[in-house]
């Protein structure tokens, strides 16, 4: 392996490798002489982050036992091989960040792929049937950023592993699928993840031996929780959906609240109507939620306050409105989140609802219902006070009143105590009198 160091020029002949690990570097050599370069044997190839130019040759065929293969972030241009689909031990194949034109080739024989990864590049075409239809096994797409258009196939509904599906940033069009909820990956707290993880071997060809020489994890980057993020350990444990920046129209479907597993949603910069889910609520697992620059109107649903693992809510820009309902999340994000929504009110926002506050220059009229509402608080506590002071009066004095022995014990009582207070009083005073007028010992 001899990635992050800062080799550079062509990249020199290795003995029959099975993986081969030179990301981060400075090589600028042209991608199309690989081919001719470079071992039938190769199982992981990864090329990322180098300053690869030139267009790829259509030779990939003779890399049958190639697993993953990552070419992103380098100036690769011209159209992504057809031979690439008949990789069929291919799990993983990142192109993204590169000048990649033209559409995306059948990958139909690549039934293994775990792992598609083109985005940032110019692709156009409309989305693939096919990818619903025959990758069966498909983890993550990630598809953003490009020229693709056309409205989303409901066959990608069939992909019951699919954790992150990124279509941001294109030109897609139509309504959002109502089938995403058969996605078992997204709809189901139980359903088993996925790792990517790889072990790297050599091969001892006189002894026919096979060594395990280390492991690494595949990684991939996401937009989620308003920036740009790289997983790799975790990468399998990521559930999210992005299909902002795009030309998507209608409502949110009420069915996208079935998916009870999803981490991250971001809807934002459509053209979205209609209200917000009712159930939203049911999404106990969202940790990032956009669905900014849209046309939602109505009132936030109160089920936002099960939101508890909310760390980032982005609803600007709509016409909501209402009053924003009390949560130990909603009221500690930034106004930011709620800006352009200019019937919405409540904390954190500085319109406040009708009701929550008294207006000190309401007319005589409007201030009738609270008046009659001092009046009857005021005359309970008369009531309260007049029974207080019976009970109290009576209570007391009143048994003096009627009992002869109690009243004369009563007043005898005090008799006596009056007399002692003086008789101390008068003792006190003489002994005082005596120590002042005596003569001091020298």
């Amino acid at each position: 392996m001899c990635s992050f160091n800062n080799l550079n020029g062509s990249l020199p002949s290795f003995p029959k490798p099975r993986a081969l690990f030179l990301s981060n570097n400075m090589f600028t050599w042209s991608i199309s002489s690989f081919c001719t370069s470079s071992s039938h044997s190769l199982v992981y190839l990864d090329l990322s982050s180098n300053m690869l130019a030139g267009q790829l040759s259509d030779c990939w065929g003779k890399f049958q036992s190639l697993v993953v293969l990552n070419l992103a972030e380098n100036r690769i241009s011209g159209k992504v091989p057809n031979s690439f689909g008949t990789l069929q031990q291919i799990e993983s194949i990142h192109l993204n960040n590169n000048n990649f034109s033209g559409e995306i080739p059948s990958l139909i024989l690549c039934q293994n792929l775990k792992l598609i990864d083109v985005g940032d590049n110019n692709l156009q075409g409309t989305l693939p049937m096919w990818i619903g239809h025959h990758l069966q096994k498909l983890i993550i797409l990630r598809l953003r950023a490009n020229k693709l258009q056309g409205n989303i196939p409901t066959s990608m509904c069939n992909l019951s592993f699919l954790q992150v599906l990124d279509l941001s940033i294109n030109n897609i069009t139509g309504e959002i699928p109502q089938c995403f909820s058969n996605i078992l990956a997204l709809s189901n707290l139980m359903f088993p993840r996925k790792s990517f993880h790889y072990v790297t071997s050599s091969v001892s060809y006189t002894e026919s031996i096979v060594h395990e020489i280390g492991f690494f994890s595949d990684k991939a980057k996401f937009a989620l929780k308003g920036s740009n993020r790289e997983y790799g350990k975790n990468l399998g444990l990521i559930t999210t959906i992005d299909l902002s920046c795009n030309q998507l129209t209608g409502e949110i479907p009420q069915s996208i609240t079935k998916l009870v597993a999803l981490v991250g949603l971001n809807l934002s910069g459509n053209n979205l109507t209609g209200m917000i889910p009712n159930n939203i609520g049911h999404m106990k697992m969202l940790e990032s939620l956009d669905l900014s620059r849209n046309h939602l109107s109505g009132r936030m649903p109160t089920s936002f306050s099960n939101l508890t693992f909310l760390g980032y809510m982005n609803l600007s820009f709509n016409n909501l409105e209402g009053k924003i309902p009390l949560s130990t999340q909603l009221q500690t994000f930034d106004s930011s989140s709620y800006v352009g929504n200019n019937r919405l009110c409540g904390q954190p926002l500085i319109n406040l609802c009708p009701g929550d506050v008294t207006s000190p220059t309401r007319s005589p009229e409007k201030q009738l219902p609270d008046e009659d509402e001092d009046k009857l608080i005021t005359f309970g506590f008369y009531v309260t006070l007049g029974l207080g002071f019976f009970v109290g009066f009576w209570g007391v004095c009143g048994t003096l009143v009627i009992k002869t022995s109690w009243r004369h014990a009563y007043f005898k009582f005090f008799k006596n105590m009056n007399d002692w207070i003086h008789v101390t009083l008068a003792v006190f005073m003489k002994r005082l009198k005596k120590n002042i007028s005596s003569p001091r010992l020298t």
